[in-house]
């Protein structure tokens, strides 16, 4: 079955404080080929940048027009079409780039009462099927995405990432 390895490179050092944090993405990307159709299982590689709020501020500025920091960014090597071609002329493709921002993520993570590893497992599922053309823009293929984001993240042994989690109760005095 083929496979998608990642590159981890880490821009801002609050990442490194994840415990098994790398193993968990590696894992996650590894088995996204096994969710999607057959003409786009392709053995590819990923890079990935851990990095702040202020540099995903920059990027998202830069690629896209909005002077604000985000959750994930992705930076496709091919346009969508091109892929089920390419497992046929390459063993090994770059896939593309992904940033992931850690401020802007932990903040997301507390809000939705989420545990921030699975949250950045979720966030780095998402950002690599947007590198396989998928979308979230319209209802049809908005739908089909989170449904293939849950199914992976359920193959995963993670929780539902639509789903909303109940902050955890206090327990009476």
């Amino acid at each position: 079955m083929p496979k998608i390895q990642l590159e981890i490179l880490i821009g801002e050092a609050r990442w490194r404080k994840i415990p098994k944090l790398a193993a968990r993405l590696k894992k996650a990307a590894a088995t996204i080929p096994s969710h999607l159709p057959k003409k786009l299982r392709l053995n590819a590689n990923v890079v990935v940048l851990l990095t702040s709020d202020a540099e995903m501020r920059r990027l998202n500025r830069d690629f896209r027009g909005k002077n604000q920091p985000t959750n994930v960014l992705s930076f496709p090597t091919f346009a969508p079409r091109e892929l089920p071609n390419m497992g046929k002329k390459s063993a090994q493709i770059l896939l593309g780039d992904i940033a992931l921002g850690y401020q802007y993520i932990v903040v997301e993570s507390k809000n939705t009462h989420k545990i921030l590893i699975n949250h950045a497992c979720h966030l780095l599922i998402h950002g690599i099927l947007h590198l396989f053309g998928y979308d979230h823009v319209s209802g049809p293929k908005a739908v089909r995405m989170e449904t293939l984001e849950q199914e992976i993240m359920r193959g995963l042994g993670l929780p539902d990432p639509y789903a909303m989690p109940q902050p955890k109760e206090r327990k009476a005095r």
